[in-house]
């Protein structure tokens, strides 16, 4: 049985660029916060901004902090370290966090995109339809969401046995990486539940975010601005779900590994 596990991340890499790298990480981590905290604290000061669209940006900024919170403070401490062990509770918490505000973060992305819809399509009605407390409710779904699909894979994972190598060839303790540690018959159905449940998800929500604004852009498709503000918006909410989707399938090494921590920080950026 494993207790522990070693997170091999970048210690194959010469030592004389890790603390480039830490200075890489720990600059675009800096940003990050700054960049979300920002964000909140002038849609708190300024009252003209507290509507709905802004709720959801505060919570989306929350949801990126954390699950920046959630990953690269450890990043950080093992490229200094030489000791780059976790525990098995340790490793499992890592991975429920990471993966309830990721998910939550694509809930919310998918609950702006009916936002806009609501806003543009049915001026009328926005007031009616996305009352406070019918955002915070929104709001609410979308973490309990984010909790329950991150519970769900967590114990989908960690239920398995692993009996043979303890080193994770990745930066955290990532699902697919870990799962080619476990031993037992059914480790290669739960690794495929694993990426049809995210996948699932993932591309549900991206489907609905741009459902959303195919509609939108169908009723203003004659108000050129407003198109264009709009494509806009949907590009970025699409670009979001590149690194979440890409985690997915992302293969183990030294470079996939740097690849997938610069795709993290910068989209949450």
């Amino acid at each position: 049985m494993v207790y522990e596990f070693i997170i091999v991340g970048f210690s194959n890499f010469p030592q004389h660029l890790l603390p480039a790298f830490f200075l890489l990480f720990l600059l675009m981590y800096l940003f990050t916060l700054l960049g979300n905290l920002l964000i909140m604290a002038t849609v708190r000061s300024e009252h003209s901004l507290h509507t709905p669209m802004y709720l959801f940006l505060c919570a989306l900024s929350i949801s990126e902090i954390l699950y920046t919170l959630a990953i690269t403070p450890r990043l950080l401490a093992d490229l200094l370290s030489t000791r780059r062990t976790i525990t098995f509770v340790a490793c499992a918490s890592q991975m429920f966090f990471s993966f309830t505000f990721g998910f939550t973060h694509s809930f919310l992305l998918t609950v702006m995109g009916y936002d806009r819809y609501v806003a543009i399509s049915h001026p009328l009605w926005y007031n009616v339809l996305m009352s406070t407390r019918t955002c915070a409710h929104l709001v609410s779904l979308s973490w309990a969401g984010g909790s329950v699909m991150g519970m769900m894979v967590t114990l989908i994972v960690f239920h398995l046995t692993f009996c043979g190598s303890n080193e994770i060839h990745h930066y955290g303790c990532h699902a697919l990486s870990l799962l080619k540690l476990a031993c037992g018959k059914e480790t290669s159905s739960v690794t495929l539940g694993v990426i049809l449940v995210c996948v699932t998800v993932l591309m549900g929500c991206l489907f609905l975010i741009i459902l959303s604004y195919v509609f939108i852009v169908v009723g203003v498709s004659q108000t050129a601005p407003q198109l264009s503000a709009i494509t806009d918006n949907a590009a970025m909410n699409g670009l979001d779900h590149v690194p979440s989707l890409s985690s997915v399938g992302v293969s183990d090494g030294d470079l996939g590994a740097v690849i997938l921590g610069l795709q993290e920080l910068l989209f949450c950026s």
